[in-house]
């Protein structure tokens, strides 16, 4: 340990490690624990940290927690690989210079306060909410993530946010670091044995899966392992594909009232395709529905549409995706040379209806595309409260085979455990997938699989429980940072 600590890289290394493997698809939570306690000690001791090394133990973290996005832009040859390599580099930059500038602050103001040991793994809470709102939002692995396998800790989450989970972990750090510096040997071990204790219950507490329930809204996702490409695809092969996995998956049950093909399914204009929605049409029974994710063009804009077809081929609802991906989705001031270069066409456009989706069994639903499930929900649709359950399209493909499906997994789980409902997510390749309310995986479909399930929603559930905790989070966030600049002060 004393090699570590007397060679800050090496240091800064070790605990980056740490803390990626607390992250999905691993979730050691102690080794969170450890490693930014570890890092924050030797920050906070004699080990005399430059700024340079500061800001380099945040990029590390960020760059590799997010280089899975690289993977989406590899499919379009070497000018999408150059330019996926260049954005990671800057959203890791931009991420880690959040973190770096709020820890500097908190060293600066009060360096000379044990306050600062409280404050400074606090100051990350900061950045995870500054995440939620800049550039469009961003809220990539926040420090709850941690959790995402540990139902026992799920269970806290209606009750205090994701955001303050992080608040409560932030805390706990900050108090281990008080107990190492100040040698307080009693609550540094005990503080050490409730987070091994609180690791391990993870290992328990999964609830059996009921099937075959009586009254519900049952449910078929199709899942046909397709792989997106920049460059190729084919619009009719796709939808060959996943008429005829789910033709077969039908031809094995009759109870099915709602069919789910992921975003991106029919990669084409649907609003102006009569034919090809009557095709989609006739898969149906009269009682069906169908939801595809496509593009729609309207008054010459783009956008990223969730559509619910009837056996008619008639489109009853749709909705447009609000949170659009910076650099994926859309560029902002974009100029020719550069859409010559990358071959960009239109941007999409954000919707801003969010009604809900009307489901057979009178059932009503919260529309998702993508990215939008790991972002605080309310943010999505001011009418969550008013609905049964989540229904997530996401295109999980453009991921590959890397970790960005497992995180994108668990970042949602998280999202639906806060709000108390159940979610469905359905991608083309993995991972597919059916969570309910306390954050227990029903059913999955594994990334680079092709298959179909199945899921009876129980009709019967009683209403969750359904908080708004982030601005009280903000609030707090504030009056513990403003108390105590005003003790600082004052006591000066």
């Amino acid at each position: 340990m004393n090699f570590l600590i007397q060679r800050p890289f090496f240091l800064i290394s070790f605990c980056s490690i740490l803390i990626l493997f607390s992250l999905p698809p691993f979730g050691v939570s102690i080794f969170y624990w450890a490693g930014l306690s570890l890092f924050l000690f030797s920050l906070t001791t004699k080990v005399n940290f430059s700024k340079k090394i500061i800001f380099t133990f945040f990029f590390i973290i960020n760059f590799i927690s997010l280089s899975w996005i690289i993977q989406s832009f590899y499919s379009g040859g070497l000018g999408y690989l150059f330019l996926g390599i260049i954005l990671i580099l800057l959203l890791a930059s931009f991420i880690s210079f959040l973190s770096f500038s709020v820890i500097n602050i908190v060293l600066k103001i009060f360096h000379n306060s044990q306050l600062k040991f409280f404050l400074l793994p606090l100051s990350l809470s900061i950045v995870e909410l500054l995440k939620e709102f800049l550039m469009g939002g961003f809220p990539w692995n926040p420090s709850a993530i941690i959790y995402y396998k540990n139902l026992w800790v799920l269970k806290s989450l209606p009750f205090v946010g994701v955001y303050g989970l992080g608040v409560i972990i932030h805390l706990g750090i900050g108090l281990m670091l008080y107990s190492l510096i100040r040698l307080k040997k009693k609550l540094s071990l005990s503080i050490s044995s409730l987070v091994l204790i609180i690791f391990l219950s993870g290992f328990f507490g999964k609830e059996p899966n009921v099937k075959n329930i009586e009254n519900s809204l049952d449910i078929l996702l199709i899942q046909p392992n397709i792989y997106e490409s920049l460059t190729d695809f084919d619009v009719l092969d796709n939808f060959q594909k996943y008429e005829e996995l789910t033709l077969l998956a039908l031809s094995k049950t009759s109870n099915v009232d709602l069919i789910i093909w992921p975003e991106g399914s029919l990669p084409i204009d649907l609003n102006n395709r009569p034919g090809l929605l009557s095709r989609l049409g006739g898969i149906l029974d009269k009682d069906q529905k169908l939801i595809v994710g496509s593009s729609a063009i309207e008054n010459n804009q783009l956008f990223n549409r969730f559509f619910v077809i009837d056996h008619q081929g008639k489109i009853n609802q749709h909705y447009d995706k609000q949170k659009l991906v910076l650099f994926g989705e859309y560029v902002p001031w974009v100029k020719p040379l550069l859409s010559r270069f990358l071959n960009l066409g239109m941007n999409y456009i954000p919707g801003d209806d969010q009604s809900l989706i009307n489901l057979p069994k009178n059932i009503k639903a919260v529309p998702m595309i993508c990215f939008e499930s790991i972002f605080y929900y309310k943010h999505i649709n001011k009418n969550i409260c008013q609905s049964n359950l989540v229904l997530q399209i996401s295109n999980d493909s453009w991921f590959g085979k890397w970790y960005g499906p497992q995180q994108h997994l668990a970042n949602s789980l998280l999202r639906s455990v806060e709000f108390g409902k159940t979610l469905v997510r359905s991608t083309p390749s993995g991972i597919s997938a059916i969570i309910d309310k306390k954050g227990n995986i029903i059913e999955s479909i594994s990334n680079d699989k092709k298959d179909f399930l199945y899921y009876n929603y129980p009709l019967n559930q009683s209403p969750p429980f359904c908080p708004s905790t982030l601005n009280i989070i903000m609030l707090l966030l504030f009056l513990i940072f403003g108390g105590s600049f005003l003790y600082v002060r004052i006591k000066k």
